[in-house]
């Protein structure tokens, strides 16, 4: 087998096994049938029951207990919707197996959410005994530490009726199912393995964008990673792992969270669209995603101090504002960048059927019921991988985008010459050299004189034909690795030549750069040629630093250029800028007096220690001239 088969065989064993363990922990009705079926009787059985409404909550067992023995109970199953509502208690009366021995047994109610569950068993003298569980009550007092309500007696033989007494405050299927111990703890095992494997994949993901935050620098990954740790923290506290190890004395806390946590997962992952899309959608609706996402943490923040009591209402409206808000804006990325909006999408698709589902079993619409039980705070099994592969292939983009908008600090994107940045930086280290060693190297700054007029007759793609002709007329003159050819913001072109120069040497080169530019190439319109126009100095440049020298160059082209034999230097092609020569005053070699020269500041003069030995400014120093 290849590597790419392996690899893809690989992945289909994986996406299965996520599929089994979505499945298994969106349908717990579907996972317990699966295990009753493997171990018989008492592997998690749906013993049949009837049930009576207590309106005022305040009648006893011997009363309810009458009236169902009189007949008044109505038969249920635990699929079935039942009517909770704060101010009254839901009375349930269970018909259990028949036993010829005592045996150790379970009673669970897979929902979260229940404020208070109370059963009623008969103990082996045939008085009644009852015991508490629900979010109303510390974990550490519940007859059982477990996920959901949980409770465990010894079941006698004639012992055929329990009774459940139920307070909570919207309809729900309860689901109870019937246990044997043993089999009770192998399911308990299953489930906290898997719900601790999905905590660990949870911390792993998070580890993921972490490190992706680093290698990218991009804060991107931070934003997914607090959502999906806030997803995650939602998801275990829906299913009672929170209550069971981090606060199981604080029943409160449970209360606040249930709601508290999952209104922030719904304000980070809506953050996390608003920095996801910054870029494709108009700032408007980015301004719109950040301000609704702060509201949902301030909600969140009411949530987990007052409670649901207040804002329970409201937290409802809340995510369905960001679940329409989102689900639009996703739709909106999708249709301008389809290879990530479209992973994008597909994760608040899943969002949105998810947080439709309860309003369904609310409405109790058919079976719907049924799979809605947890819907909700199962989604984030299916969002997470889903908007995990959209922000990678989104960090993908933007790490792209990174590394070109860097490399565009030190490339010149029309010709590929070093930028302005990199040339000074090199300029700098030249001219430290140049002080240790002396008449070391020369420095050209070159302009196309006739680059506006080319531009005005012929048009931007003759402008860029220009400039890359330009380009490789210099380039040709550049022979050794050491040497630097750059392109300035402005156009001009900057070439640092390494070596010992004499000012002939130097001038030799500018000449040669002219003539090339002079001769006709086809990349150029008919009849025109480039004028080129050169300003280059070498030895002990006049200046403190690159900036200062390269601006004494572009002073002399601008005189160059103004094409007035009156100005010193205008209407020439090349012109040489001595040491301590000022633009516009002529050097001795132009008519200039040498006492003129002497007067001026030297470079060398203001960096050389006076204890040293001065080199004259007009002796020419051993180089090559080429």
């Amino acid at each position: 087998m290849t590597l790419a088969g392996a690899l893809g065989a690989l992945r289909g064993r994986l996406a299965r096994a996520w599929l089994g363990l979505l499945l298994g922990l969106l349908l717990p009705g579907w996972g317990h049938a699966t295990l009753a079926q493997a171990g018989g009787a008492w592997g998690g059985v749906m013993p049949p029951g009837q049930r009576l409404i207590d309106v005022g909550g305040a009648s006893p067992l011997s009363r309810m207990g009458g009236r169902f023995l009189a007949g008044e109970g109505m038969p249920i199953t635990a699929r079935d919707i039942l009517p909770l509502a704060p101010g009254q208690v839901l009375w349930l009366a269970l018909d259990l197996p028949e036993v010829n021995a005592p045996r150790k047994v379970v009673l669970t109610l897979p929902q979260p959410g229940l404020d208070r569950v109370t059963l009623y068993w008969q103990g082996d003298d045939a008085h009644w005994l009852s015991a508490s569980a629900g979010q109303q009550l510390p974990v550490s007092r519940w007859p059982m530490a477990y996920l959901h309500p949980a409770f465990d007696w010894t079941l006698h033989p004639g012992q055929s009726r329990v009774y459940l007494a139920v307070e909570g405050r919207q309809p729900t299927a309860l689901g109870w199912r019937f246990w044997s111990r043993e089999r009770f703890d192998d399911s308990s095992r299953l489930w906290h393995l898997a719900l601790g494997g999905y905590l660990g994949s949870i911390l792993l993901v998070a580890l993921i964008c972490v490190v992706l935050a680093a290698l990218w620098r991009d804060a991107l990954p931070l934003f997914f990673a607090a959502s999906v740790l806030a997803l995650g923290g939602s998801f275990l506290t829906q299913w009672g792992l929170t209550a069971e190890y981090l606060w199981p004395d604080h029943p409160l806390w449970s209360q606040h969270a249930v709601l508290a946590l999952p209104t922030l997962a719904m304000a980070l992952v809506l953050l996390f669209l608003g920095q996801l899309t910054r870029q494709e959608l108009p700032p408007r609706w980015c301004a719109a995603l950040v301000l609704v996402a702060a509201l949902g943490g301030a909600l969140a923040l009411a949530l987990g101090v007052w409670g649901l009591d207040l804002l329970g209402q409201a937290a409802w409206v809340y995510d369905l504002l960001v679940l329409v808000l989102g689900a639009y804006a996703s739709w909106r990325f999708a249709r301008r960048d389809p290879r990530v909006g479209s992973w994008l999408l597909a994760g608040f698709a899943v969002l949105v059927i998810s947080g439709l589902l309860p309003w369904m079993r609310g409405l109790g619409l058919g079976p719907l019921a049924q799979f809605s039980q947890l819907a909700a705070q199962s989604a984030g099994l299916g969002v997470v991988p889903l908007m995990m592969v959209a922000l990678f292939l989104r960090g993908r983009q933007r790490r792209d985008q990174w590394v070109r908008r860097r490399a565009l600090t030190r490339i010149d994107a029309l010709t590929g010459l070093c930028s302005e940045r990199v040339l000074l930086e090199r300029l700098d280290h030249l001219i430290l050299r140049q002080h240790r060693q002396h008449r070391l190297g020369g420095v050209m700054r070159i302009r196309i004189s006739n680059l506006k007029a080319i531009f005005r007759t012929f048009g931007p793609q003759a402008l860029e034909a220009a400039t890359l002709h330009a380009s490789y007329c210099i380039s040709q003159v550049v022979r050794r690795s050491g040497d630097t050819l750059a392109r300035l913001g402005n156009g001009d072109f900057v070439l640092l030549v390494e070596g010992e120069f004499k000012p002939q040497g130097v001038q030799d080169l500018a000449q040669l750069i002219i003539a090339r530019g002079l001769a006709h190439s086809k990349r150029l319109p008919s009849g025109i040629s480039l004028r080129l126009h050169v300003s280059c100095t070498a030895g002990f440049y006049p200046g403190c630093d690159a900036q200062a020298l390269l601006n004494r160059l572009d002073a002399l082209l601008s005189q160059m250029g103004q094409g007035s034999a009156a100005t010193p230097g205008g209407g020439r092609a090349l012109q040489m800028l001595g040491p301590g020569q000022l633009p516009g005053v002529p050097s001795a070699g132009q008519g200039g007096s040498a006492a003129s020269e002497e007067a001026s500041p030297r470079w060398s003069d203001q960096i050389t220690p006076p204890q040293r030995t001065r080199m004259p400014g007009n002796a020419p120093g051993p180089g090559l001239s080429t």
